[in-house]
């Protein structure tokens, strides 16, 4: 018996926070396949999940009241997957930032992130036997020096393996996981764009560095959170747990543009 057949999230109620979108979408599909019910939330209008809710991630009162909501009509919470993030064309090098693209940057990856474990984790302590399973999203990018790289969302993400670090140890006696996800290139429709903008000849010389010579797929991912999400990796807390295909062990960055 497959996992999926087996439904090891059966009866637990699964929140994707930042569910519009073909990875979002993707884990909270698993997510209904393993047996959990998935509510969605994004400030987008959307009908993802048998609950399909409508905040703004950024704005503390509306992420409170929301999951609240949750609490309130499905009476527990077990699961958050923190899927919303941003990346600005405008985030370069931190010697070329704006302040205002700092910022909203910074919101967009770990504010967000952090008013969704400041407002949801409690339910999950407040169950009678405390037990959930926080799951961030950060990047493979967080944890490397990149010469070129978008400056401000590498600081987010890396401030989200922490929080991530942190409240993971900080709950490991009371019941709940916390780990984040180090999500290397998976393979979305606006990627593919970007690849196929550079040319065959940027996208050849960009595969040279990824040792197993693809990009992962949603469904990796969406396998790899429900994995983290159920009794199966109940012994992983406070982690961040690798989705890259080994890119940090093989990346050189060049020493500067070419």
């Amino acid at each position: 018996m497959t996992a999926r057949e087996n439904g090891r999230l059966r009866g637990r109620i699964c929140v994707v926070a930042g569910v519009v979108g073909v990875l979002g979408e993707g884990v909270a599909r698993r997510f209904a396949d393993e047996g959990g019910t998935v509510v969605g939330i994004d400030r987008k209008e959307h009908s993802v999940g048998t609950l399909s809710l409508r905040a703004d991630l950024a704005d503390e009162t509306q992420v409170a009241a929301v999951y609240e909501r949750v609490h309130r009509e499905l009476g527990r919470i077990d699961v958050i997957y923190n899927n919303a993030g941003l990346i600005d064309p405008e985030d370069h090098s931190a010697l070329e930032t704006s302040f205002e693209t700092w910022n909203r940057v910074l919101t967009g990856n770990l504010t967000t992130t952090w008013l969704s474990c400041k407002h949801g984790i409690p339910y999950m302590l407040a169950h009678d036997s405390p037990k959930g399973s926080v799951i961030n999203t950060a990047s493979f990018l967080a944890g490397m020096g990149a010469a070129s790289a978008q400056m401000a969302f590498n600081a987010a993400k890396a401030g989200v393996e922490q929080l991530s670090r942190d409240l993971g140890v900080q709950l490991a006696r009371r019941g709940v996981r916390v780990n984040a996800l180090a999500l290397g290139p998976i393979e979305t429709p606006q990627l593919k764009q970007t690849f196929d903008r550079i040319g065959p000849e940027e996208t050849a010389r960009r595969f040279v560095h990824m040792p197993m010579g693809r990009f992962g797929t949603i469904e990796e991912l969406a396998a790899t959170a429900a994995y983290l999400a159920s009794d199966d990796a109940g012994f992983v807390t406070a982690a961040s747990f690798p989705i890259n295909g080994g890119i940090p062990g093989s990346f050189t960055v060049a020493a500067g543009p070419r």
